[in-house]
C-alpha cells in the first residue's frame, strides 16, 4: 500500500569546518522528536535521511545530493510512496498540525522565498552566466526547505542531477563566488527552464513560517496579556533560520522544545 512520506534531511555532517558553521547539528535531533510525533498520528512514512551517497559532504553539499538520493534511497528501502515531502531538519512541525498531504494535488508544492528580496536578486544575478542570462522571473523564486513531490518529478531531479555532475567545475565555482547559497538558487534556474509547474498556493503561509526573528514571529499580545508567541498560536510548521549565528537555531528550537514537550507525549 502506498503512503505519504516525510523525507527529512538531517545529515550530520562530520567535517570539522560544516559542523562549526552549522554549531554544531543537535538542532536535527530537535526536528526529529517533532517529525516523528506527527508522522506517527497522521500514518505517514518518516525517512530519516542521513547518509548520503557521497561521502564528502564539504564538497558534495547534502542540499544538493537530498534531490538525487530522495528516490533513489525510498526505492531501495523499498518504501512504497504517494507523495513525498522532502523537509529540512531545521523545521519542528506543530503537534496538531493538520495533515497536508491531503491538501494539495499533483503538482510541485513549495513556498516562495520572499522573506530577503535583496539576497534573491544578488543570488539571481550572480548565478546569471552560469545559465546563459536566462531572464529568471525573480517572483517565482522559491524555498527549497519544504516541497512536495509526487513519481511525475522524478524525471527533473534526474535531470537536475545530470546537470550537476556534468557541470560540477563551474557550479562550485559560482558557489563559491557569489555565495549566495548551495543548491536553491540554480534549482530554481532549472524549474524555469524545463518549465516545471510549481504550486505555491497549494498551502496556506502558517505551514511554513520562516526567518521567525525577522518578522517578529516571537512576539506575543501583550495587550491582551497572552505571553504565547505568535509562531506556536498560529503557525503549523516552523523554519528556524536567517539568525545571525547558526548556533542561535539549537538554542531557540531546544527552548522551543522544552516549552511544548508535553503536547507530543
Amino acid at each position: 500500500m502506498k503512503k505519504n512520506v516525510v523525507f527529512l534531511v538531517a545529515v550530520k555532517s562530520k567535517d570539522p569546518k560544516l559542523d562549526d558553521k552549522h554549531g554544531g547539528f543537535k538542532y536535527l535531533d530537535v526536528s526529529i522528536r517533532t517529525w516523528k510525533y506527527w508522522c506517527e498520528k497522521n500514518d505517514v512514512e518518516l525517512f530519516i535521511y542521513d547518509t548520503p551517497s557521497e561521502e564528502d559532504t564539504q564538497k558534495y553539499r547534502a542540499t544538493w545530493t537530498r534531490w538525487f538520493d530522495v528516490f533513489d534511497q525510498l526505492d531501495s528501502a523499498n518504501i512504497s510512496y504517494n507523495k513525498i515531502l522532502v523537509v529540512d531538519g531545521s523545521t519542528m512541525v506543530r503537534w496538531d498540525c493538520p495533515n497536508f498531504f491531503d491538501m494539495v494535488g499533483e503538482d510541485l508544492v513549495a513556498f516562495k522565498a520572499m522573506e530577503n528580496m535583496r539576497w534573491v536578486y544578488e543570488a539571481v544575478t550572480g548565478y546569471s552566466g552560469l545559465f546563459n542570462n536566462f531572464e529568471f522571473d525573480c517572483v517565482k523564486y522559491i524555498d527549497c526547505g519544504f516541497q512536495i513531490f509526487t513519481e511525475k518529478h522524478k524525471q527533473f531531479l534526474a535531470e537536475l542531477k545530470e546537470y550537476y555532475y556534468s557541470n560540477f567545475d563551474v557550479v562550485k565555482h559560482y558557489h563559491d563566488t557569489v555565495k549566495r547559497g548551495t543548491d536553491q538558487t540554480p534549482y530554481n534556474y532549472m524549474l524555469q527552464l524545463k518549465d516545471v509547474k510549481v504550486d505555491v498556493n497549494g498551502l496556506p503561509s502558517e505551514f511554513m513560517l520562516n526567518h521567525l526573528q525577522r518578522f517578529d514571529w516571537f512576539s506575543h499580545n501583550w495587550q491582551l496579556g497572552d505571553k504565547t508567541p505568535f509562531f506556536l498560536k498560529y503557525g503549523y510548521i516552523w523554519k528556524f533560520s536567517g539568525f545571525p549565528t547558526r548556533g542561535t537555531r539549537y538554542d531557540l528550537m531546544e527552548q522551543t522544545w522544552q516549552a511544548i514537550k508535553g503536547f507530543y507525549e
